[in-house]
């Protein structure tokens, strides 16, 4: 891909409510300390399952569109995390050398083996919020032992990321924060608003997820992103 990173500026195509809200995040950092300029387009969440073809062929959001082309736009949230990284942070969120396998572990950790279990109990729960009364609420207690099992499958993910943290370590990147924190983020939201979480079990996570939140960058994207409820969808 062609182009001059300082003229021209990325478009976020960010669909509420979901996992872009990460990339507004890093963005919102970016423009704080390396002054990146950069657009969002905001797409209202909705059962249109292809709300940003436009821009890519996946029509998936989050999309980050660095340049006039179609082959210019990048997708996945985690891709996109390690494009800002390379072209923009200057070494920012590049962990210490130390810490660099553990970073590159918790930034998989966090999109597969906790953001898969996450979203397992999501779909189980879902169908009660949508469907008509009587048929989602037969299907939520059809699922009820599989939701059992995710739930305690994810105590033990949540338990090992609550002995990762330290006042050495207070970050899933190390030292300071990087990729796995952004990373992290979303499937922890989801767990926090939907009440696969409890703060109160795990106190060294809380204390982390409460960082995070506490963040001006993170705040400033919750107020440019628009809505951000996975409580129901």
């Amino acid at each position: 891909m062609a182009f001059d990173k300082d003229t021209v500026f990325p478009r976020l195509y960010h669909l509420e409510s979901s996992s872009s809200l990460r990339v507004l995040w890093a963005l919102e950092e970016l423009n704080e300390t390396k002054g990146l300029e950069y657009s969002i387009k905001k797409i209202p969440r909705s059962m249109n399952a292809y709300p940003t073809k436009e821009a890519h062929p996946t029509g998936k959001a989050p999309i980050l569109c660095i340049g006039p082309k179609p082959e210019e736009a990048l997708a996945e949230a985690g891709h996109i995390l390690a494009y800002l990284a390379k072209t923009y942070a200057e070494g920012m969120w590049a962990p210490d050398k130390e810490d660099q396998d553990r970073d590159a572990f918790f930034e998989r950790f966090a999109n597969a083996s906790v953001l898969h279990k996450t979203d397992a109990l999501l779909i189980l729960e879902v169908p009660a919020q949508v469907y008509p009364l009587f048929l989602g609420y037969l299907g939520y207690f059809w699922y009820i032992p599989m939701m059992r099992r995710f739930k305690s499958d994810l105590k033990t993910l949540y338990k090992f990321m609550e002995d990762s943290l330290s006042d050495e370590k207070p970050w899933f990147a190390g030292k300071r924060r990087g990729l796995a924190d952004f990373n992290a983020i979303w499937a922890m939201d989801i767990g926090s608003q939907r009440g696969y979480f409890d703060g109160k079990a795990f106190p060294k996570l809380q204390n982390w997820l409460d960082r995070v939140h506490a963040l001006p960058a993170y705040q400033r994207a919750l107020e440019k992103g628009g809505k951000f409820n996975v409580k129901k969808f």
